[in-house]
């Protein structure tokens, strides 16, 4: 009795210390790629004398079904061009991590209908190449289509990470009339701007019904950072058409 009851308390920590050990691994992989990213792209940190670690942890959620994790880091709020970072995780504990830019790094949205920002550099990717990137890492081409795998990702991304609301056709009056003030981009004219907006919207509309792949509205708007994006699928393929809905204005005070 005694030997068995040694036995179990022996399994029980043994279990702790594997679970433990295991934590721990997938934060260093995680730290490791956050850290790596921002190598890679020393934008997210531009004209910032602030610590490696800035990026801090805001959310996390697992998908049970397809045992996955994704986790959102972002810069302090009241930062200007605040980014954020997408990281996620598969059922390997294999990482991948996705840059978040604002939104003056328009060469990386592919914003259209709309012009670079002079002296801002180029990130020189695209969102799209960057979700792809990370689909082809972590999910194996079998369960692309067959698992919807793909669509369950970016989804949850938008839906339950990023908080973007799916919109539809009652939606449209807001699409082409609402306008998001920022601070962070040169003074745009509010007129030009709402131009932009309707041919956005014109853009937008032929293709909001992809009429497949588990999509009847494809068009999720993040209202936080003033975005809009359309997903379509291209074989194992995500295509992201990313729309701008805000606008460049400083207030001036007398």
């Amino acid at each position: 009795m005694i030997k068995k009851t040694i036995v179990k308390i022996f399994g029980f920590f043994l279990t702790f210390f594997l679970i433990i050990s295991c934590e721990k691994n997938n934060d260093l992989k995680v730290n490791l790629s956050i850290e790596n990213i921002n190598k890679k792209f020393p934008q997210l940190k531009a004209n910032k004398k602030v610590p490696e670690n800035e990026f801090k942890f805001e959310k996390s959620l697992r998908n049970g079904e397809f045992n996955f994790e994704i986790q959102l880091y972002s810069q302090p709020e009241g930062f200007k061009e605040r980014n954020q970072i997408i990281v996620l995780i598969n059922s390997k504990n294999e990482v991948y991590s996705i840059p978040l830019f604002a939104n003056k790094y328009k060469d990386y949205w592919e914003f259209p209908n709309d012009k670079l920002i002079p002296n801002v550099t180029k990130i020189n990717t695209t969102f799209t190449k960057q979700i792809n990137s990370a689909i082809d890492s972590l999910v194996p081409n079998s369960d692309r289509r067959k698992e919807r795998k793909s669509y369950i990702i970016i989804n949850e991304i938008l839906t339950s990470v990023l908080n973007c609301k799916n919109i539809q056709e009652k939606d449209s009056a807001m699409v082409y009339k609402t306008l998001r003030m920022n601070y962070d981009i040169p003074d745009e004219d509010s007129d030009s701007a709402l131009i932009r907006l309707r041919k956005n919207y014109e853009l937008m509309k032929p293709e909001w019904h992809p009429g497949e792949y588990y999509i009847n509205y494809n068009c999720y708007f993040d209202e936080r950072y003033a975005r809009i994006y359309q997903l379509n699928f291209v074989g194992n393929k995500i295509k992201i058409k990313t729309y701008r809905m805000d606008y460049g204005d400083h207030l001036m005070y007398l």
